[in-house]
């Protein structure tokens, strides 16, 4: 009995020591997991400063390192001096749609969110649509403006669109229900408001744009070509179309197959129409990117020429005071007219030329009068401006540039000029920060002109 009580005892006395541990290594092990949470993870290479894996935004640009994760939701730019990547927290005062840059192979899963032919995707930030975008303010935000880079699309057939099987049950049901409130003849005010604004944060997805070109394209373009509408929705009608068609080769291809020859009177036309007659800002804007993705349409720059189009944005351009909207205009002349590696050859119909060469349509596309255009909108900008207004100028100083190098003796300074631009270098070279973006084509104009 003696020795019954002794092995009980020694058996209490190990369960209490057992205990004991785990509780101790318990407690030990809080502290540590704590510390880890709050611990940075860095990236260290040889003879160079440590930084963190996970950029950290703050209100201002600053470069990324190319071994950086970008957090989703930042505005991202091209910086045009380096060639780096730059980033900071969107700024809703931008005015602008709010589109993150990122490589495919450097991120998680995005093929839902762009082409799989493209090395860049677009990538709408969701709080920026939910919250600056909304249609009662105006379908700001809403449009993805794709980088200013060639992205050649695979050959135009249907079967190249692959259904996305990231899009979820709800998501394609709450797409549907509005695509079907666009096609009713007489849907109530409210009705179609919500629907429009829905399918405008929609609509960059590549199979709902196909989707509505087959079967709203002459509503949307009714909408956006009509008064009677209220500017907010026709601006997210615009946002809509130019979503659909922006990098969709199917969706271009269709448009093709249901109007034919017909799309210039049917887009084209009515888009001309609308810009130089609407006085609305945030609506010229949606206009305006809608052109600049429906001109991707088979013919489309020969048939903006034939329209008069340049005519028609060389008066947008300079009745506006919208330095936003002007530089949109720019970059359209620059991609589509200017930039070489941008053009796409278009092809007379009917045969070829000789020895079985592709004929070239060559339209009147003379831009040489933006010469004189682009440096009265410099000249007239203050030197003391602040940088709100660099990201337009930018586009304007490439623009002016490539009109120097294409028309040359035909492209020649206006008085003011040389003064202006000493006094931009000037000013941009005493601010601090890395300011070699704006820099760079400054120096690029007045080496065209003056060296």
């Amino acid at each position: 009995m003696h020795g019954l009580n002794r092995i009980t005892a020694l058996a209490v006395w190990l369960l209490c020591l057992f205990f004991h541990g785990a509780f101790t290594a318990h407690a030990d092990a809080a502290p540590d997991r704590a510390g880890s949470a709050g611990e940075v993870e860095m990236i260290c290479h040889p003879g160079r400063t440590c930084y963190p894996k996970v950029f950290v935004p703050t209100t201002t640009f600053l470069p990324v390192e190319s071994d950086q994760v970008v957090p989703a939701g930042l505005h991202i730019r091209l910086n045009l001096g380096t060639g780096g990547r730059e980033a900071k927290f969107i700024d809703p005062a931008d005015d602008e749609g709010a589109a993150v840059y990122v490589d495919t192979d450097k991120k998680l899963d995005l093929s839902a969110t762009g082409p799989d032919h493209s090395d860049l995707v677009v990538v709408p930030d969701e709080d920026t649509r939910n919250e600056e975008a909304s249609i009662r303010n105006g379908g700001r935000g809403n449009e993805t403006d794709s980088p200013r880079v060639q992205v050649v699309p695979p050959p135009a057939d249907e079967e190249t669109l692959k259904p996305n099987p990231h899009l979820s049950t709800t998501d394609r049901e709450a797409f549907n229900a509005a695509a079907s409130v666009l096609a009713e003849k007489s849907p109530s005010q409210s009705a179609l408001t919500d629907a429009l604004q829905k399918l405008s944060d929609v609509s960059h997805e590549p199979e709902y744009g196909v989707k509505l070109v087959e079967t709203s394209l002459h509503r949307l373009i009714g909408i956006i070509s009509s008064s009677s509408y209220a500017p907010a929705m026709r601006s997210s009608a615009a946002i809509t179309l130019g979503n659909s068609l922006q990098n969709n080769a199917v969706a271009l291809s269709r448009v093709k197959k249901l109007l034919g020859g017909e799309t210039k009177e049917v887009i084209l036309k009515p888009l001309l129409d609308a810009l130089i007659d609407e006085t609305d800002m945030v609506l010229t804007r949606r206009l305006m990117f809608a052109l600049s993705k429906a001109v991707r349409v088979h013919h489309g720059k020969r048939d903006v020429i034939s329209l008069d189009g340049l005519a028609v944005l060389e008066i947008v351009y300079i009745r506006t005071k919208d330095l936003t909207l002007r530089g949109k205009i720019v970059a359209f002349l620059q991609d589509e007219f200017l930039d070489a590696d941008m053009m796409e050859p278009e092809v007379a119909e009917g045969g070829t030329g000789g020895r079985g060469s592709q004929k070239i349509i060559k339209g009147e596309d003379n831009l040489s009068g933006w010469c004189e255009v682009l440096q009265k909108d410099l000249i007239g900008r203050s030197n003391t401006e602040g940088k709100g207004d660099l990201d337009s100028q930018t586009k304007v100083l490439e623009t002016l540039k490539a009109l120097k190098q294409k028309y040359g003796d035909n492209c020649k300074a206006r008085e003011g000029l040389r003064e202006w631009l000493a006094a931009e270098l000037e000013r941009v070279g005493s601010d601090e920060g890395d300011n070699e973006w704006i820099q760079v084509p400054l120096e690029d104009v007045n080496n065209g002109f003056f060296h």
